[in-house]
């Protein structure tokens, strides 16, 4: 995508940033509304793990031909964790996107935007990076927040919900942290496309082992999966990297942080999804407690929705 570029500096003019930013961050808030449409049509509603294995597959095929694998840098130890990272995020797309439909669009956004809590914690734990006390700070708010969104309803399908969110932050962490050391030398289009397809493979064993339809859906549902891959998935998330060379990572990950907002909004407009009365005081804990761990901490990261 082409932006106008300040000649003189070689930059984007600020406004301009921004406003890609606003865009990528807009699109990714989607994500959540369009899997719910894709499990909800009554010619044929599609299965989470089917819904993860079309968007990691669709994914990976509109990226191909945008690959440059011969000048990105590309050997095999790049490719051993582009792998590896696969294995994460068909951890967390399933995880994820199973959650959506067995508890609120609030409560599964929110905890699955627990991941620079994950990473934070993992970083300090396996590669000795200290984390300053605002960091443990933010950690403790945010298991507050967590315990007070998931306290209202541990048992039947929410409660399964919450937890399959938060496991959904926990791999998009370990997703993040191994493919921050891929891209080291791997360009984004060519990491994209073998973490896209690794994960598709994996995710397509797992359907045809538990005989999940891949087909036989109703238009609202592969027009659901096709929006969800184009927004969220492509135009979301290249908008949001395009902003990197022009605005600090930290500063990026925590205006992110509204992206529950928007999807919450989302869902009490199109769904009538009013959130509970603990969402609120549980998604400001939660939300404050990122805050301060993406001040601090090295690898803020960004969403995957």
């Amino acid at each position: 995508m082409e932006t106008s570029v300040d000649k003189g500096t070689g930059q984007r003019p600020g406004w301009v940033t921004w406003a890609i930013l606003a865009v990528g961050i807009v699109s990714v808030s989607t994500s959540a509304i369009l899997i719910r449409y894709a499990s909800i049509d009554g010619d044929g509603d599609a299965h989470p793990l089917s819904i993860s294995f079309w968007r990691c597959a669709l994914g990976a095929l509109a990226l191909v031909p945008f690959a440059r694998w011969q000048k990105r840098g590309t050997n095999p130890a790049t490719i051993k964790l582009s792998l590896m990272a696969g294995f994460f995020l068909a951890l967390h797309f399933a995880s994820w996107i199973t959650s959506v439909g067995l508890t609120s669009v609030a409560s599964s956004v929110l905890l699955v935007s627990t991941t620079p809590v994950f990473t934070a914690i993992v970083a300090w734990f396996a590669f000795n990076e200290r984390l300053r006390a605002l960091g443990w700070i933010g950690i403790g708010l945010t298991l507050v927040g967590v315990g007070l969104i998931g306290g209202g309803d541990f048992g039947g399908s929410s409660g399964l919900g919450n937890l399959l969110a938060l496991i959904g932050g926990a791999t998009a962490g370990g997703y993040l942290i191994i493919g921050a050391r891929a891209r080291r030398t791997l360009g984004i289009v060519e990491y994209a496309v073998i973490t896209y397809t690794t994960a598709g493979l994996l995710l397509l064993v797992v359907c045809l082992f538990g005989a999940v339809s891949l087909s036989g859906y109703g238009a609202q549902t592969w027009w659901a999966i096709v929006g969800s891959v184009i927004g969220p998935q492509l135009l979301g998330h290249t908008l949001i990297n395009a902003t990197l060379s022009d605005i600090d990572t930290t500063t990026v990950a925590v205006t992110i942080m509204i992206e529950p907002i928007i999807a919450t909004a989302l869902a009490y407009l199109l769904f009538s999804e009013a959130p509970s009365l603990l969402i609120y005081p549980g998604g400001a804990l939660i939300l404050l407690g990122i805050y301060l761990v993406t001040t601090v901490s090295k690898q803020p990261g960004v969403p995957l929705e």
